[in-house]
């Protein structure tokens, strides 16, 4: 592949917007960029309003700021007369994927005046997005390809300052965040980092020290990437970034990745490597290092996938053949060094000339690489009218960019993967470390569960239901099983009860079920845990489980009847249609679930759990302590849990209701038997991994 130099920098013009009257600040970045824009428009007279939402933002003085704390109903008219009442003339917001700022756009739309967006910089590093109304996959750049190729002629890419200056700004990005870790109030569809939950802060927190751990560990991998290997770069995005829900097929990471190893394993030469790059940002969230292997070994492409995290992203991208995105900037950032670029979704620069429009089956044997006098004038034209030379917490022009218009001056002052051909000999310690790490998880088990009892005891509920999912995370570490869940985002209508279903095939689900997806359940668990955990039953059925004793009639439908309670307040249950370990699901389903659906109106999920490395013997099904033994000295295993789509079943839906809310009232029990046996044995039939 050739490439071509880039041209030395051109001046930029930066991107204006006119302040011509009283401003409205909605919510910002994380940080004091909002308190510094009002403070530089304050200086300048221009009077400022700023919306307090109960997600507090630092640095604002008490004069500018109106509370708002109601509901999303009430955001509307209050928004509508905040606007009217101070004569806003500029609304101006962080992303526009947030409910409160998608209503405003509308009332900004609506009263005539302009709502600017602030974003991430397309361009990277050290540039801010600025676009009216939209931004990404919204964006106002989203144009046909005539409208670039008619632009006038560009002989050199524009560059600005690529320092950000002293960004100590940051540290108030911490308190920020912790604030809004422990505050719930819903501004975004889903878990997002401007709607964190407390949990994140462990995140966050983690992704630090993972940082060091994998900028040491993977120095080996790098160095053969950029000095060795032909390779092929898979770019992963932040697993609830709201580009991948609005703008392609994937729920999640995990789909994108299975389609990329699949299609690689069949069309790509065998000399080629893939390499999957983790998003920065993602590093404390997730990990795809497990299901990465597991699917290389499933498609026969052990040794030539491989995953990595952190680096100077130009280095790779001058040494790839190729780039596969979603729809990440890191696309540009290909194209801009002429990078073959292939985008899965949907993004404003995915257009023909620019990115391949081949099939991914294509793009591995002869990837295209863009037209570069069109791929000019797109740039040129894309930082020019989208992008500020400036950063959140370090320098920012804001006196260029936002000019005060000579009107609104007369105002009134107001796991690494291992190498190819790297030994995979164990290390004589590792034996030894492991039994011991197992011994040290097994007794906090137990340690955790006490505690459980005696928050039970006391009357603190809620506490204890927190502390089961707790003891169940660390029974899974001590029993050496890694989960990896699918993070698709549902695709089920808000608001629809749902009733979940999986193949229930080992005895470790119970702990997934509780410690991981953390879902209320029908579980016989009780029947043999109770031999180890006195007062099981009372801690399973206060964190909403329903207890049974499948050999007892009156036990599954008094757990039924539970499992109908848990339903209506909770608006989600867990069941396995084949009923215990013994009868594996291809030969025996109950009919709960559609009884549960056909109650409540509900949708049925189906779960499919794949077992690796987890060979355990019938005498130890239901012998937890047997389990535990055994498994002391085993290598790790992996449950893998994927989550399908109601309509993945093909039940008959009422034809009386909108097929996204099909209730399974026309369906009888011969019907869901087959339909349930006739989707797991299709899953049976995926290739399997080995080892």
């Amino acid at each position: 592949m050739t490439t071509e130099r880039a041209p030395a920098p051109a001046p930029v013009q930066l991107v204006q917007v006119r302040i011509d009257g009283p401003v409205l600040l909605l919510m910002g970045p994380i940080g004091l960029f909002f308190a510094r824009f009002c403070r530089y428009l304050r200086g300048c007279g221009i009077p400022v309003t700023k919306v307090s939402f109960p997600l507090r933002e630092f640095g604002f003085p008490r004069e500018v700021r109106v509370p708002f704390d109601g509901s999303m109903q009430a955001w509307r008219p209050f928004v509508r007369e905040l606007i009217h009442e101070r004569g806003i003339r500029h609304i101006f917001m962080y992303g526009d994927f947030i409910i409160p700022h998608r209503i405003a756009i509308e009332e900004a739309r609506s009263a005539g005046i302009e709502a600017w967006v602030f974003e991430l910089g397309y361009i990277r590093p050290n540039y801010v997005t600025l676009e009216r109304e939209r931004v990404n996959a919204r964006s106002n750049l989203n144009q046909p390809v005539a409208f670039y190729r008619q632009l006038p002629p560009v002989d050199a890419l524009p560059q600005g300052t690529l320092d950000p200056g002293w960004r100590w700004r940051k540290l108030w990005k911490a308190p920020t965040f912790i604030q809004h870790a422990f505050t719930r109030y819903p501004i975004i569809e889903g878990e997002h980092k401007l709607q964190p939950s407390p949990r994140f802060l462990w995140c966050q927190l983690r992704g630090s020290w993972r940082y060091w751990l994998y900028r040491w560990q993977e120095r080996g991998l790098k160095r053969r990437l950029l000095e060795h290997l032909s390779y092929f770069l898979a770019v992963l995005q932040v697993s609830s970034d709201s580009q991948v829900q609005l703008g392609s097929p994937y729920r999640g990471m995990h789909d994108f990745i299975e389609d990329v190893i699949s299609s690689f394993a069949r069309h790509a030469h065998a000399s080629d490597h893939l390499a999957f790059k983790h998003h920065p940002r993602d590093r404390g969230y997730n990990h795809y290092g497990r299901l990465i292997q597991l699917l290389a070994r499933r498609y026969g492409v052990e040794g030539r996938v491989h995953y990595f995290h952190d680096g100077a992203l130009s280095r790779f991208l001058r040494t790839c053949r190729g780039v596969v995105t979603v729809n990440s900037t890191v696309g540009l950032q290909a194209l801009y060094h002429a990078v073959p670029t292939k985008v899965m979704g949907q993004t404003f620069y995915h257009l023909p000339g620019l990115t391949d429009q081949q099939h991914l089956n294509q793009f591995w044997r002869e990837p295209h690489t863009s037209d570069r006098p069109l791929f000019y004038r797109f740039y040129d034209h894309l930082v020019t009218t989208t992008q500020v030379n400036g950063n959140f917490d370090g320098d920012f022009p804001f006196r260029t960019t936002f000019p005060i218009g000579p009107e609104a001056r007369r105002l009134a002052p107001r796991p690494r993967l291992s190498a190819p051909g790297q030994s995979s000999a164990s290390s004589p310690l590792l034996l030894p470390l492991r039994v011991l790490s197992r011994l040290f998880w097994g007794v906090s088990y137990f340690v955790v569960y006490g505690l459980q009892l005696l928050a039970l005891g006391l009357g603190r509920r809620q506490l204890a239901a927190r502390l089961l999912v707790a003891t169940a995370q660390v029974g899974l570490r001590a029993l050496g099983i890694s989960v990896v869940v699918d993070d698709s985002h549902p695709s089920e209508p808000e608001g629809i009860p749902l009733v979940h279903i999986w193949n229930h095939e080992h005895p470790a689900d119970v702990l997934v079920v509780q410690g991981v997806l953390r879902l209320p359940s029908i579980t016989t668990a009780n029947l043999h845990l109770s031999r180890i955990m006195p007062w099981f039953s009372a801690s399973a059925a206060n964190a909403g489980h329903g207890l049974m004793d499948h050999r007892d009639g009156r036990s599954r439908t008094s757990a039924l009847y539970g499992a109908s309670r848990t339903l209506a307040e909770r608006g989600e249950v867990m069941l396995a249609p084949n009923g215990s370990l013994v009868t594996p699901i291809r030969e025996r389903v109950s009919a709960s679930a559609l009884l549960l659906a056909r109650k409540h109106g509900a949708l049925i999920v189906p779960w499919t759990f794949s077992y690796h490395g987890l060979s355990t013997s019938s005498r130890d099904l239901y012998r937890p302590l047997g389990l535990l033994l055994a498994r002391l000295s085993a290598p790790l295993a992996t449950i893998h849990c994927r989550r399908g789509r109601s309509r993945d079943l093909a039940l008959p839906a009422d034809h009386a209701l909108p097929a996204s809310h099909a209730d399974h009232r026309g369906c009888d029990r011969q019907t869901f038997v087959r339909a349930v046996q006739a989707h797991y044995a299709a899953a049976e039939l995926r290739p399997p991994a080995t080892g």
